[in-house]
């Protein structure tokens, strides 16, 4: 476990989880004995599954010309939990998934692992305690997922070996870890050497009653590409305040600094999110209406030996920038608005329009995928418009765990794309997906 961290590293990390365990001060546990938290008796077993079929078909090249124009996906989800004590829990998670009308080509990486285990990991310490301790496979994910998410919209999404430490002071939390992403494909998965994070992200509800400071600090590193000059050791660090005040207003603010690189190469980059939205319970069908600016630096100069483009890290943003995934947060401006609505409890439908633009025209377009999708010309683009996207999703719920979902989607290219990816047009999406919980 862990592999990819340095092993001049690896006693730090672990001194500074003993001192923090040591040090943190916290009210005691409300109740004791050999009974669980529920009241229910020791040991104990629970058994869960998400079943999830999705459908997507794609008219139009979009700003991916080798896109397949359709295909289906699914997946099964086995929860296991047994707690043979209070204070120990053991939680295995076995998934098989299928994909048919992909190319061959995509099959293994793209959605297909027969059979596999995708978390394995025993937690100690209650997880309403002052401290809980995680050691095995596990998913992360922290904040809104921007920077660290369980990227759980793909049909296999990538988990993480290692360690993991929450401490809890009241209403407050601080998360330590210390892993290693695991690809998870068919056979064996091991972990990489070459993709890890460790650091803290904290929860800090008590300065102000109903809004929420999450400062971080993560040292990553991530194969560079040589292409677009991402990847590399880096440390980011920053915070997400987000709260509601008045009559149904919240807000969320997200900043983040970027240091490190790769050898001589340094690197510098920032991004930030600022998004309000007001929700309108008295009105017909009771109306969400938001609007978000999200901004990531670009490389204004390809030449000059520094690297500015803001390296995402391991994110799962699928639906913050739109459903088709056309962008990531790094060189890019990211306008969106949108409306939600909820004419029934168990009916949602929401509509959001968003505007993508480059940050620097001398840098490209990058995916979500951690890939430059578009390259700029040299000298820069002569426009920084990636183009503009309408979305409609619909959400059904008949019951308490049955869930559909419909959407369709309209890419509208814009003339980065048309003129610098041949065969890039404007591109239409539709998909239908049924998740059941058992």
């Amino acid at each position: 476990m862990m592999a990819g961290l340095r092993r001049n590293s690896l006693p730090s990390v672990w001194c500074l989880l003993v001192l923090c365990m040591t040090a943190w001060q916290a009210p005691p546990l409300s109740g004791s004995g050999g009974q669980a938290e529920q009241g229910q008796p020791l040991p104990r077993y629970e058994l869960e599954a998400e079943i999830r079929v999705r459908a997507e078909s794609r008219n139009g090249a979009g700003e991916n010309a080798a896109r397949e124009d359709g295909f289906a996906i699914s997946r099964l989800r086995m929860d296991m939990t047994f707690r043979p004590h209070k204070d120990v829990t053991i939680f295995l998670q076995p998934q098989d998934s299928r994909v048919a009308g992909l190319a061959p080509w995509r099959n293994r990486r793209s959605a297909r692992d027969t059979l596999d285990f995708r978390q394995a990991y025993a937690a100690f310490g209650s997880e309403s305690g002052p401290w809980t301790l995680y050691v095995g496979r596990r998913e992360q994910g922290f904040e809104d997922q921007r920077l660290l998410g369980q990227r759980n919209w793909h049909n296999i999404s990538p988990t993480w070996d290692g360690s993991s430490l929450t401490l809890r002071r009241g209403e407050d939390e601080l998360h330590l870890l210390a892993c290693s992403q695991v690809e998870v494909l068919d056979g064996f998965n091991a972990p990489s050497r070459t993709r890890f994070v460790y650091g803290a992200y904290g929860s800090i509800k008590s300065w102000l009653p109903g809004h929420e400071v999450e400062p971080f600090f993560l040292t990553t590193r991530r194969p560079v590409d040589r292409a677009s000059n991402l990847g590399g050791l880096l440390r980011t660090a920053g915070s997400r305040i987000s709260g509601s005040w008045g009559q149904g207003w919240d807000y969320q603010v997200m900043l983040a600094a970027q240091g490190g690189g790769e050898g001589a190469s340094p690197h510098r980059a920032w991004a930030g999110a600022w998004g309000i939205r007001r929700a309108l319970d008295k009105a017909p069908a009771r109306p969400r209406i938001g609007v978000e600016w999200s901004y990531a630096s670009g490389d204004g100069d390809p030449f000059d030996g520094r690297t500015g483009t803001f390296d995402t890290l391991f994110p799962s943003p699928h639906r913050i920038y739109g459903e088709q995934d056309v962008i990531g947060l790094r060189n890019a401006r990211i306008l969106k608005a949108g409306v939600e609505l909820r004419p029934r409890k168990e009916l949602s439908v929401a509509v959001d329009f968003l505007d993508l633009r480059l940050a620097s025209r001398r840098d490209g377009l990058y995916r979500i995928n951690f890939t430059q999708g578009i390259a700029a010309p040299p000298g820069g683009a002569a426009s920084d418009s990636i183009g503009s996207e309408l979305d409609l999703v619909v959400l059904y719920r008949p019951a308490s765990k049955i869930q559909l979902r419909f959407g369709v989607s309209r890419f509208f290219a814009g003339p980065f794309v048309t003129r610098n990816l041949p065969g890039g047009e404007s591109q239409t999406m539709l998909l239908t997906e049924l998740l059941i919980r058992l």
